[in-house]
């Protein structure tokens, strides 16, 4: 079952990408379609309907849009209107990535870090930190926590978590609360 909240930052994450003015005519449609998607996925202003979602979103990713390539893999790898296949997702990843987007990068990190990938995992993080996603510095963090795809570096890992938290990535806030308590307490 897929996160509503997941459903609604996409919904919101788009909104804010819209004002990047890029092939504004041609894509309107493709907007259109892809905000119609969101709605559809969130029940606002018709009934949740993911499967009509997906095939909203479909025809917006088809059409060029950007943000609903994006969406294309998210669909895919949470099995939200369709059946779960993560070669098509890592495709629509990989598409997206190509068109720049740090979340794609993200994803497909996630996605290799779970098949225990853990090298291509650190490329797609770099990537996705490049283009400033704090998200992807707390994972490449806990990859030299656990020396995962690298040797194990703790003092590396607290300065990855502390460029993401430095970024406002909440996960990376408690895991540093949380060593900070617990390292201080043992060695005092």
């Amino acid at each position: 079952m897929y996160n509503l909240d997941v459903a609604i930052a996409l919904s919101n994450y788009s909104m804010r990408r819209r004002g990047d003015g890029v092939n504004r005519r041609r894509s309107s449609y493709g907007e259109h379609l892809y905000s119609h998607s969101l709605h559809c996925l969130i029940g606002r202003y018709m009934p949740k309907d993911p499967r009509q979602s997906f095939l909203l979103n479909s025809q917006a990713a088809g059409s060029g849009n950007h943000d609903a390539v994006l969406a294309m893999g998210w669909f895919y790898h949470n099995g939200v209107g369709v059946e779960p296949d993560m070669n098509l997702a890592k495709r629509w990843y990989k598409k997206s990535a190509r068109q720049g987007e740090p979340w794609a990068m993200f994803s497909l990190g996630q996605l290799a870090n779970d098949q225990r990938e853990y090298a291509d995992a650190m490329v797609w993080f770099k990537r996705a930190a490049e283009k400033g996603n704090a998200r992807s510095l707390f994972w490449i963090g806990k990859l030299f926590w656990k020396g995962h795809g690298v040797r194990a570096d703790r003092k590396q890992a607290i300065t990855f978590f502390r460029k993401a938290a430095a970024q406002k990535e909440p996960a990376a806030r408690r895991t540093l609360k949380f060593l900070s308590r617990n390292t201080l307490r043992t060695k005092g």
